[in-house]
């Protein structure tokens, strides 16, 4: 963080210094809490009260509010895919071949590729070669990190909260139907409905009763997330009418609800200044082609409905995982030159990845890995810094969520994210504008972000990561002070009685007591219940 964007927190921060926790009394924001948190913080950082006061509400339905326990909602990332492909490596310089780690099967045609006890196989994959390529070690030109699989993996995330939100919208709107009798291509097709609405010029066409245009808003900005708006270092992915419509849409429908209304929301047209519009509407214009062939939304909708009818679900037969990779396959390469392309027809122009290609069929590897680094120059094989074709980094999905999440309550929140992919992610000490006391460059080992000598061939010259270098710090900028409003916002101290859960002191005496059970040969009260319930299961009972 630069020194003049430091001031501009502090004089930020020094605005809400004060709380007010009482009606005669206030409190300063600890130092603990205040700048840039590794991680944001239930019940310090006022964007998750909502969160808070739902798990209080759940404690309170469950008779449990007396309990010194902490509660939280954990999420165990437990998938039917999984995408760890052994990497391709020099078959000179693979130590397992004369040792015979591997299983005699598991040998065959495994020459070339690094052994790996977990390694995924290429039949259950979902990203797949040639078109992903897998990670390879086997000349200085490889970039290790330079990969498309993390901005695949999160576009896959994006489109799962698009199918969630799609069957959470159906389960609104008809309360009384069963989840049975939900097909997901219903679930489909009411959000790009509701997408229409929003972005519509004129009153919508289709009944969507009990549903507020603050779904498709955040619909909205999953779909930008993964048709970005910007692939290049320090390019903002949303357009702005998108990042703003989420925070502008839940203030009018608080504004609605004061006001005695039903609290709908209102279209994007009215929620943003009109360039704001505009810009929205342009980024939107290739989903409302008539012609199917002619829209990408057509390449979307299978990817949402196979996610959508798996659910969750571990026990896949193969041609599940084919079907899965034909869909990812289609979003990436037909999908988005369609979203790309001036009108479906023409190729995209610059400066898209995919400019000048004639046709969806001309998408190759090349396209779809990143230029993790740029060659500069004004030559022409000189090429900047360049995201992938579709998604963003996970981190960059994370904020983009995070924000999501604080723009319901905060109109000054803007829902974007800054691309940010190169080198200086994995190791910030290495920037080359960092000099020595005696103002001279570093040496080349001390600005590679692998720390070695040498690497101009997979992570550009001095000059490449220069160049990169700057963006990196815009980028930084970009991504801080969208943020900001999230980490400066700190929530008013909550009762004694919930701050004192989870007391170190408590939970030491618990241990200390469990242990002196044990030594006795003694049960808990919650080992009997545990056990008698286990039982009952067990038997059926």
């Amino acid at each position: 963080m630069a020194q003049a964007q430091v001031d501009e927190w502090c004089a930020e921060a020094a605005k809400h210094h004060y709380v007010q926790v009482s009606d005669t009394h206030y409190a300063a924001v600890p130092r603990e809490a205040r700048g840039v948190p590794h991680q944001t913080i239930p019940a310090l950082h006022a964007y998750l009260d909502d969160y808070v006061d739902g798990l209080e509400r759940a404690r309170a339905l469950i008779g449990v509010e007396d309990r010194r326990t902490v509660d939280s909602l954990q999420c165990l990332p437990l998938s039917p895919f999984a995408e760890r492909q052994a990497p391709h490596v020099s078959e000179n310089s693979d130590p397992t071949v004369p040792k015979r780690f591997r299983n005699p099967d598991d040998a065959v045609g495994a020459e070339g590729r690094a052994f790996q006890v977990d390694a995924t196989c290429a039949d259950v994959a979902i990203l797949r070669e040639p078109l992903v390529s897998c990670a390879a070690i086997t000349s200085p030109q490889d970039c290790i990190f330079g990969q498309a699989q993390p901005f695949l993996t999160s576009m896959i995330g994006a489109a799962a909260a698009l199918a969630r939100l799609a069957r959470s919208l159906t389960l609104i709107q008809c309360p009384n139907r069963s989840n049975d009798g939900i097909t997901p291509e219903e679930d489909v097709h009411l959000l790009y409905g509701l997408l229409k609405d929003y972005y519509s010029e004129e009153a919508p066409v289709t009944d969507h009763s009990g549903l507020s245009h603050y779904y498709a808003s955040v619909a909205a900005v999953l779909l930008n997330s993964i048709f970005t708006s910007g692939h290049r270092m320090a390019d903002v992915v949303i357009v702005d009418g998108n990042a703003k419509g989420p925070a502008a849409c839940a203030a009018r429908m608080r504004a609605q609800e004061t006001a005695g209304e039903e609290p709908v929301g209102a279209p994007l047209k009215d929620l943003v200044r009109p360039e704001e519009y505009a810009r929205g509407k342009a980024w939107w214009a290739p989903f409302a082609r008539p012609h199917k062939h002619l829209n990408p939304w057509t390449h979307v909708s299978p990817l949402l409905v196979l996610l959508s009818r798996i659910n969750g679900s571990l026990d896949l037969p193969l041609q599940v995982y084919d079907e899965v990779w034909a869909a990812v396959h289609g979003l990436v390469c037909q999908g988005a030159w369609l979203h790309a392309s001036p009108d479906g027809l023409r190729p995209p122009v610059a400066p898209s990845p995919l400019a000048g290609l004639r046709a969806a069929s001309h998408v190759r590897a090349e396209h779809v890995t990143p230029t993790f680094v740029g060659k500069t120059g004004d030559l022409h094989d000189a090429k900047p810094a360049m995201a992938c074709v579709v998604g963003v980094l996970p981190m960059g999905l994370q904020q983009i969520l995070a924000l999501l999440k604080g723009a319901s309550a905060d109109e000054r929140v803007v829902v974007n994210y800054a691309q940010n992919f190169s080198f200086l992610i994995y190791r910030p000490s290495a920037a080359p504008d960092i000099v020595t006391n005696a103002k001279k460059q570093r040496s080349s080992k001390a600005i590679s972000c692998v720390n070695v000598e040498g690497d101009e061939a997979a992570f550009g010259t001095r000059a490449d990561k220069l160049e990169v270098c700057k963006l990196h710090r815009i980028a930084w900028r970009i991504n801080l002070d969208l943020v900001k409003p999230l980490c400066l916002r700190v929530a008013a101290p909550r009762p004694n009685m919930q701050r004192s859960r989870g007391d170190r002191a408590s939970v030491d005496y618990c241990k200390q007591r469990k242990r002196e059970l044990d030594e006795e040969g003694l049960l808990t009260k919650q080992q009997v219940v545990a056990d008698a319930l286990i039982k009952a299961a067990v038997l059926g009972e």
